[in-house]
C-alpha cells in the first residue's frame, strides 16, 4: 500500500485540499495567499527564477495595458508609458488625463511638464525626471 504514496500523490493531495487561486486573497487568518496555499509573508524570499517569471508576467500586463490606451507613439515614448503602467498600474496612468492628451496630440513638452507636475514625480523623482526627459526628447542618448 505504501508503494502508491509517491511524491506526485502527495503533491496532488495537497493541491486538492488547498485549492488553486490565481488571485491573491486573505486566508481565514488574514494572510495574503495565492496559488495553492502560498502565503506571502513580509520578508519571505522566493528564488530569483520565480521573481523573473513574475516580472515577465507583470511586464506582459503592462504591454497589454499600453495597447488599451490607444496611443500611437515612437518606441522611446512607448517605453516610458509601459514603465509608468508597470510602476503604477493602468488605472493610475489613466488618471494622467492631461499627459495622455498631450501624447495623443504629440505635444511632448506638455507631456513632459504634466508628468513632472504630479505626485508620481514627488514619490520617485529620479525615475520621473528620466521618463519626462524621454517624453520630451524621444531620444535615449
Amino acid at each position: 500500500m505504501t508503494d502508491i504514496i509517491t511524491e506526485d500523490w502527495i503533491r496532488n493531495r495537497i493541491k486538492t485540499f488547498e485549492g488553486y487561486s490565481e488571485k491573491v486573497y486573505n486566508d481565514p487568518f488574514g494572510y495574503p495567499t495565492g496559488g495553492w496555499g502560498h502565503h506571502f509573508w513580509h520578508g519571505s524570499a522566493l528564488p530569483k527564477s520565480i521573481w523573473e517569471k513574475i516580472f515577465d508576467y507583470d511586464y506582459w500586463v503592462a504591454e497589454r495595458d499600453y495597447d488599451r490606451l490607444g496611443l500611437d507613439l515612437d518606441p522611446v515614448r512607448r517605453a516610458v508609458v509601459i514603465d509608468l503602467i508597470f510602476n503604477m498600474g493602468l488605472h493610475r496612468v489613466q488618471a494622467f488625463v492631461k499627459m495622455l492628451s498631450a501624447l495623443r496630440n504629440h505635444d511632448y513638452l506638455k507631456a513632459h511638464d504634466e508628468l513632472l507636475n504630479s505626485r508620481y514625480a514627488e514619490q520617485v523623482p529620479r525615475r520621473a525626471r528620466e521618463n519626462a526627459n524621454l517624453l520630451a526628447t524621444g531620444d535615449i542618448a
